[in-house]
């Protein structure tokens, strides 16, 4: 199996972000440069662009990005990161090393606080009291890889609690 060239280290699987967000990780791409596109749930592409300045010539560096959704807006849409490297030909997208991050975008979000779960509470109740306009369906959405059934959370369980606009 050949090594990895380009590696995504932010934002992680499933992390909530806002309209614009920051891709980091390390990397080399054809002529320094890695690709990026956000996809819809539906696979629609709604952004895409690139990363100027990674290594190249087989020469891995650090790389950082400031990503705009631009006037997409959603209060919670589960989407896909795609950041890989440029197939020379161009036939292929979306090229090598394909590296694919769930993440769950509030174009609203100011933020979001980490809470833990204690017995008697519910979403509504963690909405109301942690939350910044957040509803109980924005915590549930925020964290579906945490909560299968909205209604069944447990102590000592950590959620990401948007904070919106």
């Amino acid at each position: 199996m050949a090594p990895r060239l380009i590696e995504v280290r932010q934002p992680k699987s499933n992390d909530v972000v806002g309209r614009d967000f920051t891709i980091a990780g390390l990397g080399t791409g054809f002529e320094a440069t890695v690709l990026w596109r956000v996809l819809d749930a539906a696979g629609h592409i709604v952004a895409t662009g690139h990363i100027q300045g990674a290594g190249s010539m087989g020469v891995i560096r650090d790389f950082g990005h400031q990503v705009s959704l631009g006037g997409f807006t959603a209060r919670a849409a589960h989407m896909m990161l795609q950041v890989f490297g440029e197939d020379a030909s161009g036939m292929n997208p979306p090229g090598t090393d394909l590296n694919v991050v769930p993440v769950t975008v509030f174009t609203g979000l100011e933020g979001f606080r980490l809470y833990e779960v204690v017995s008697g509470d519910n979403l509504t109740k963690i909405a109301r009291d942690q939350g910044q306009n957040t509803t109980a369906d924005d915590i549930f959405q925020a964290n579906r890889d945490r909560i299968s059934n909205p209604n069944l959370i447990f102590p000592g369980q950590v959620f990401r609690i948007p904070l919106l606009a």
